[in-house]
């Protein structure tokens, strides 16, 4: 009977005593409603394609949330600041396995590949690839008739290398075609530009903050949710290709928060928010300098 009555007459009783419940004791309510929170699931953020500047760049990441953190309280500077130095960068001179590079930097084609033999297979075929001859001309027309030394670049935190090209690279999809048909390799002499994740920058940023990637939906109905607690958050941005996704941000050395954020990651998957510091710690396949 009271069920009809609140229908009929519009009044939600569960909505009205929750609204009371997260105004008189709202971080009880905020410990119990994350139980309950519903997040959508979170698209693969490190696509395939053939064109590296697609991948998941992590200089664009911490850029972008380190300078939409600058916008906001002080308080979240110092984090900014442990962002723009997560990066590290060294280079090698190197002999590199031309099949273990998986994109290139530059390509006019329209279509986007998910790979470089999808991409030769369309854009390199008419390319003779089938002699040793063929072989020796499409080296030297890929690599040695560029005045200056090759240069690759390997991602740390993906195991990927990628060619820094300048040209079509239609003459390095032949390549790879006739290592694939005809079980051959070349070993390329070049510069590796190594990107790393510094690891104690790293260390610190996971120990100080918490740093959850969500949809923006979700990590608004969060903060939303957690500012009446009066529980320090934020919000930072991703990077411009995923405007879809944003960072949560928290500080943690507050226990309820702690347990609030804990709680979140116990009750939903990775593909509906990722612990950025953890992701980045376990997504790691060093470069053997040797």
């Amino acid at each position: 009977m009271s069920d009809s009555k609140s229908s009929e007459s519009g009044f939600d009783l569960e909505q009205f005593i929750n609204l009371i419940a997260q105004k008189l004791f709202p971080r009880w309510y905020a410990r119990h409603a994350v139980k309950e929170i519903e997040l959508a699931e979170i698209d693969g953020i490190n696509p395939e394609s053939y064109l590296c500047h697609r991948w998941l760049s992590i200089i664009s990441v911490h850029e972008a949330a380190a300078e939409s953190l600058l916008s906001t309280h002080q308080k979240w500077h110092p984090l900014a600041e442990l962002l723009k130095k997560t990066l590290i960068e060294n280079e090698y001179p190197r002999k590199l396995s031309i099949t273990a590079i998986k994109g290139v930097k530059v390509s006019q084609c329209d279509e986007d590949y998910p790979d470089l033999l999808s991409y030769a297979q369309q854009q390199a075929d008419q390319i003779p690839h089938e002699t040793e001859a063929d072989f020796n001309n499409n080296v030297a027309q890929a690599f040695t008739s560029q005045a200056e030394t090759m240069h690759v670049c390997y991602r740390e935190w993906d195991g990927r290398y990628y060619l820094m090209n300048e040209e079509e690279p239609r003459y390095f999809g032949a390549l790879l075609l006739q290592c694939k048909n005809k079980q051959k390799d070349h070993n390329l002499a070049c510069n590796i530009h190594v990107e790393s994740i510094q690891g104690r920058t790293l260390d610190r940023i996971r120990a100080g903050y918490w740093m959850l990637l969500m949809k923006r939906e979700d990590a608004y109905q969060l903060y939303q949710l957690l500012k009446p607690a009066k529980l320090a958050c934020e919000i930072a941005e991703f990077e411009w290709r995923r405007s879809d996704l944003v960072f949560f941000i928290a500080t943690k050395t507050h226990p309820v928060m702690n347990q609030i954020l804990l709680t979140l990651l116990s009750k939903h998957n990775s593909n509906q928010v990722i612990d950025w510091g953890r992701f980045l710690s376990r997504s790691n396949f060093p470069f053997h300098n040797q």
